[in-house]
C-alpha cells in the first residue's frame, strides 16, 4: 500500500479537499494499492474542515464533513510515501525530512476566509492535477522494512553488488535483531535496492547500501539514505556512520550530497580487492 499525504498549512481547506478529490479519483478508476490522508504544517489538531471546503466538495458528491485536522508528526513522515504540498512553502518544510522524489507541489493559494467561489476554483485547480499525482504515485518505489519475503531478492542483489556478499542466513538473522534497521526500496514486487544498518545505543552503523545496476543513477541510493536518516533522527541517534571504498567515487558523492562528512579512514579495510576505507559520518542533531 502506497501512502499519499496531502499537505497545507491548517489542514482545514486545501489539503482536506485534495484528500477527498484523490480518494474519489482512485475509487472511480478502481486504482488499488493506494491510501490517502492529509495534514498541516501548522494545524490545530481536531479542527473541522472549513464550511466552504465542505460545500465545495458536496457539489462534487464528496463528503468531508467528518474531517478533523492533524499536524504533521514523525509517524506521518515515517509512513508517508508521497507528500503532495499545496505550495513551495510546505515543500520546503518537508524537504528537511524527505527525499525530493517524495515531494510534489500543486501551487494552490490558500482560500481561507474567502468566498465559496474561490474555494470552488481551488477545487478545480486541485482536481485537474489529480491524475498526474496518481501517475507519479504509481511509479514511485517505496521504502519498507525488510521482511522474510525479501531475503532471497536482497541476497541476490548482494551478489550483484559486492565481492563479499551477505548470505541469506546472515540477512535472515537481522530480522530478529532488535538493533537492525534494514529497509528495501521496491515498486510492486521488484526490488530496486536496500539499505542495512544497526542502531547500537543511539549510534547507527550502516552495513550496506545497494541499488540494482539497472536502477542506478536515478536517485534511489539517496532515497534509501534519506529514509534511514529520518528514522535515525526520530530515534534521536547521535550519529550515522559508514565505510566506503576509497575508489568508489559515485558512493562518496552520494554520501557527501546527503550531508555525510569524511571523519577518517581504515587502512586495508576491504578485501577482494584490498583497499582502504573512508569513514563518513552524519550528525542528525545538527540539521
Amino acid at each position: 500500500m502506497k501512502n499519499i499525504v496531502f499537505v497545507c498549512s491548517g489542514n482545514t481547506c486545501r489539503s482536506p479537499m485534495a484528500e477527498g478529490l484523490f480518494r474519489k479519483y482512485i475509487e472511480d478508476n478502481k486504482i488499488e494499492g493506494m491510501s490517502v490522508s492529509s495534514c498541516g504544517t501548522s494545524a490545530m489538531t481536531g479542527d473541522p474542515a472549513s464550511i466552504n471546503s465542505v460545500l465545495a466538495l458536496q457539489k462534487r458528491g464528496i463528503d468531508i464533513s467528518n474531517h478533523r485536522a492533524r499536524v504533521i508528526n514523525p509517524e506521518i513522515l515515517l509512513n508517508g510515501d508521497l507528500f503532495v504540498c499545496m505550495s513551495e512553502t510546505h515543500a520546503k518544510v518537508l524537504a528537511r525530512y524527505c527525499d525530493e522524489s517524495q515531494l510534489a507541489v500543486l501551487g494552490v493559494n490558500d482560500p481561507f476566509m474567502q468566498s465559496l467561489e474561490v474555494y470552488e476554483r481551488c477545487c478545480d485547480l486541485i482536481e485537474e492535477q489529480i491524475p498526474g499525482i496518481a501517475k507519479k504515485a504509481g511509479e514511485l518505489p517505496v521504502v519498507r522494512k525488510m521482511g522474510e519475503k525479501d531475503i532471497e531478492a536482497v541476497a541476490s542483489l548482494e551478489k550483484e553488488c559486492f565481492s563479499v556478499p551477505w548470505s541469506e542466513n546472515s540477512l535472515r538473522e537481522e530480522l530478529s535483531n532488535p538493533t537492525a534497521r534494514f529497509y528495501t526500496l521496491k515498486n510492486g514486487g521488484e526490488l530496486y535496492g536496500y539499505i542495512g544498518a544497526n542502531n547500537i545505543c543511539g549510534e547507527v552503523y550502516i552495513t550496506n547500501v545497494a541499488v540494482s545496476e539497472k536502477h542506478r543513477r536515478r536517485g534511489f541510493g539517496r532515497r534509501l539514505l534519506k529514509s534511514l536518516i529520518l528514522q535515525s533522527r526520530f530515534e534521536n541517534a547521535a550519529f550515522v556512520t559508514l565505510e566506503v571504498r576509497r575508489s568508489n567515487s559515485a558512493a562518496v558523492s552520494l554520501y557527501e550530497g546527503c550531508g555525510f562528512k569524511q571523519m577518517g579512514e581504515r587502512k586495508d579495510f576491504y578485501t577482494s580487492p584490498k583497499e582502504d576505507a573512508l569513514i563518513y559520518t552524519f550528525y542528525p542533531r545538527e540539521r
